[in-house]
């Protein structure tokens, strides 16, 4: 029998990650929820980062950011079905990094560049970049180190490229193209490995794991006396338990 710690830490199927990306797109969330190549992103950042993210900082954020913006679920089961989707996959992306930080996937997305008559696809991790520095975002004074380190500010560079709102013309003049943005895109995995070694001395990803699926609440089993794990900081009977309040 699959203990609970094991099935926490399955990565999602492709069936999964499509229904976590269906719920995040539809008109249960707000315009402000992330999309699963952002989230994607914001998860990643908080499993390579120097810091233990509790998950009451974390999670609000997929949502949007005010509390308005938190989802409307239908029902108790279908909360911790959606709840028991994004601990997996955050789960999923540490235990990938433990196992071997070279094996990381990101989830960028495949562009079709309308321009071009042979309709070519390009890689673009504008999204997931953008969902990456939120992350680093939550925890901006621990990542200083690797942002003032020579080497660590030239393997993040690509990200901030892709996913900041505020370039100077000069660097929006590097990523014009379908084909400047896909060649950033595919330095972010390597670079991904790196900063993960380069944060290893200050937190390994085994204790994440174990924070993630015991310490921060069990998304297998949430009490209806615990606080609701969306993040309203409501109980979880008066908010996502109860299938007559939505918010």
């Amino acid at each position: 029998m699959t203990s609970a710690h094991s099935s926490l830490s399955l990565p999602l199927s492709d069936e999964e990650l499509a229904e976590l990306d269906q719920f995040l797109m539809s008109d249960a969330t707000s315009d402000e929820t992330m999309w699963i190549d952002a989230l994607d992103g914001y998860l990643t950042a908080i499993a390579i980062g120097p810091t233990n993210v509790p998950m009451s900082r974390w999670l609000p954020e997929v949502w949007g950011p005010d509390e308005e913006d938190a989802p409307q679920f239908k029902s108790q089961a279908e909360a911790q079905r959606i709840m028991n989707l994004v601990f997996r996959h955050f789960n999923g992306i540490i235990a990938t990094l433990e196992q071997n930080p070279d094996d990381i996937n990101p989830m960028f997305e495949l562009i079709e560049d309308e321009g071009n008559e042979n309709a070519e696809t390009y890689m673009n991790a504008e999204m997931w970049s953008h969902g990456f520095l939120m992350g680093v975002q939550l925890s901006w004074d621990d990542w200083k180190p690797l942002l003032n380190d020579q080497d660590g500010a030239t393997v993040i560079y690509p990200i901030y490229l892709l996913g900041d709102d505020s370039l100077s013309p000069e660097e929006v003049a590097l990523i014009e193209t379908p084909e400047q943005r896909e060649e950033f895109t595919n330095c972010i995995p390597d670079n991904i490995a790196w900063m993960y070694r380069f944060w290893q001395p200050y937190r390994t990803a085994n204790a994440e794991l174990v924070l993630a699926s015991s310490s921060q609440s069990n998304p297998d089993k949430v009490g209806r006396n615990d606080d609701c794990p969306c993040g309203s900081g409501k109980k979880f009977t008066k908010c996502c338990g109860s299938a007559t309040v939505l918010h």
